[in-house]
């Protein structure tokens, strides 16, 4: 009973219909990265879904609190916290999925972000999804037309959800 509540977006202060929960589509072979974890609830909501979640975080503390909470809920096998920058860490296996929050890229010159983009398109399989926060509490990260270049041949669109956030959502084409 208490998995079943773990797996309710609500119980992680998510929406039903915000763009992780509508767009990602857990199963128990699907793995996404996290970058960013600015707060707990993606990555438990993905794990406790039967998603293997990559947590990436250059703040050590950060990381230290997901990988807690995870403890807490019982998800430590599907959890993996990573402490490092996105400019200093790539996939290991193919990724279903990846969320970004606008923390994922800061510090990251054009190049350096640009490169990020390739590396995770590239070990994105076919019919992945990439949500990339582009716009919280005012505070652009990524504008909406670089993540347009970066992303050319995927489909893509801009998610709006509570406020003035806005995502950033590409859906890799099928081969």
């Amino acid at each position: 009973r208490l998995l079943a509540r773990f797996r309710r977006p609500e119980h992680w202060g998510m929406r039903p219909e915000c763009p992780l929960v509508r767009e990602i589509h857990p199963a128990t072979d699907s793995r996404v990265l996290v970058a960013g974890t600015n707060a707990e609830g993606p990555v438990l909501y993905l794990a406790a879904n039967g998603c293997e979640v990559t947590a990436v975080e250059a703040a050590a503390d950060a990381v230290e609190r997901v990988m807690l909470a995870a403890g807490e809920a019982g998800l430590t096998e599907r959890v993996h916290g990573c402490v490092s920058d996105l400019g200093h860490w790539s996939p290991e296996v193919p990724l279903n999925a990846v969320v970004c929050t606008p923390a994922a890229f800061e510090g990251l010159s054009a190049a350096e972000r640009a490169h990020v983009i390739e590396v995770l398109q590239g070990a994105t399989a076919d019919g992945g999804v990439h949500l990339v926060q582009t716009i919280v509490a005012g505070q652009t990260a990524l504008t909406l037309d670089e993540l347009r270049r970066r992303y050319r041949g995927w489909a893509v669109s801009v998610e709006f959800d509570v406020g003035a956030s806005k995502t950033f959502l590409a859906r890799k084409a099928i081969a």
